[in-house]
């Protein structure tokens, strides 16, 4: 879907898979277990470190649920029996070795795809449906895409969120979301209107991808702004500038302020400029999965504890433009783990 260039085909695709990525889909038991089991195994190594800290950028990564949604079960366990039948029937996780020949995450897919057994909520369910016609490359070549595009940014957006909140002057930040947690217990991730004002100016001011979204002018092109654009042209406007050149929507835009997001004034204006996942026919498709990951990771952390900056962590947590998505340029953050008083 995502090299699909032509916007007939596109939208055909993505028809065929958007109910895999619909909120409600997202929100089903099934979906949820699998959100939830990530986290609560993020917790546990939380409790299990040394000192309680941890490199959260290297554990969110290793937790990406994006694997989740393609084929519903531990990507562990997946890569250890393709890699060693034997070793796979009684391990259930851990990778082993260097693997030859095709990459292992190609053989993976193409493995997992023709295997079978995937959970019904799962994007290869729907593909394997016959009346799309879809066999097992044309499938795999789509859940490799999937787990391309989103098995880092979701990590990354965390952690550049994490490590905001965890700086000296943002205590209150982590106290307000402790007391909406503690207030409302039992209650939705998706109705804690503090953890969703957290969650969206962390992706304002740090989009996992922060570049250009290129788009192609459709025939008989367009004027924009007063200016001709002939069918064709290659156009593209990116987050990093749409979240900071209306400072009337966003004033002080380099500045964290998740209040920004609870006062009615001017919301219209800030929901239609958020440009984290794009938007129309070619916005993100995971979006829904991605925003549930991060609140229910979110809600379990700071219900249990608070975060600072370790006394080790030196590296260099400034954005590091990779052309098209971005990550801490030292690849290190260093986090503490301290439990609420």
């Amino acid at each position: 879907m995502f090299s699909t260039k032509d916007k007939e085909n596109h939208s055909k695709r993505r028809r065929i898979i958007a109910d895999r990525y619909a909120n409600s889909n997202v929100m089903r038991e099934g979906s949820l277990h699998g959100l939830q089991e990530r986290s609560e195994n993020f917790m546990k190594k939380c409790s299990e470190l040394p000192d309680q800290e941890m490199d959260v950028y290297v554990w969110l990564l290793y937790e990406d649920i994006m694997r989740e949604v393609s084929f519903g079960g531990n990507l562990a366990k997946r890569l250890l029996g393709l890699y060693s039948p034997a070793l796979g029937m009684i391990i259930n996780s851990g990778i082993f070795g260097k693997p030859s020949g095709a990459p292992l995450s190609e053989k993976l897919v193409l493995n997992g795809v023709k295997k079978g057994g995937v959970a019904d909520f799962t994007l290869v369910s729907r593909l394997q449906e016959g009346k799309f016609g879809l066999g097992p490359i044309d499938i795999a070549s789509e859940c490799m895409d999937h787990m391309i595009a989103g098995i880092e940014t979701t990590g990354d957006a965390l952690c550049f969120l994490m490590w905001q909140i965890s700086q000296p002057g943002y205590e209150k930040i982590q106290e307000r979301l402790r007391a909406e947690f503690n207030e409302n217990q039992g209650v939705s991730f998706e109705q804690l209107p503090y953890l969703e004002a957290v969650v969206k100016e962390g992706l304002r001011r740090f989009p996992s991808i922060p570049m250009s979204f290129p788009r192609c002018v459709p025939v008989g092109g367009r004027n924009i702004d007063g200016y001709w654009l002939p069918e064709g042209t290659v156009v593209s406007c990116q987050p990093y500038s749409m979240h900071r050149m209306d400072e009337t929507a966003f004033p002080d835009p380099e500045a964290f302020d998740p209040e920004r997001w609870l006062e009615e004034e001017g919301l219209a204006e800030r929901n239609r400029l958020f440009f984290a996942f794009s938007n129309g026919g070619r916005a993100c498709i995971g979006r829904h999965l991605a925003t549930a990951e991060m609140k229910i990771l979110l809600r379990d952390i700071y219900s249990k504890y608070r975060t600072l900056p370790a006394e080790s962590m030196t590296a260099d947590m400034s954005v590091d433009d990779q052309i098209f998505t971005s990550r801490p340029k030292d690849q290190k953050c260093l986090l503490k783990f301290v439990a609420w008083e």
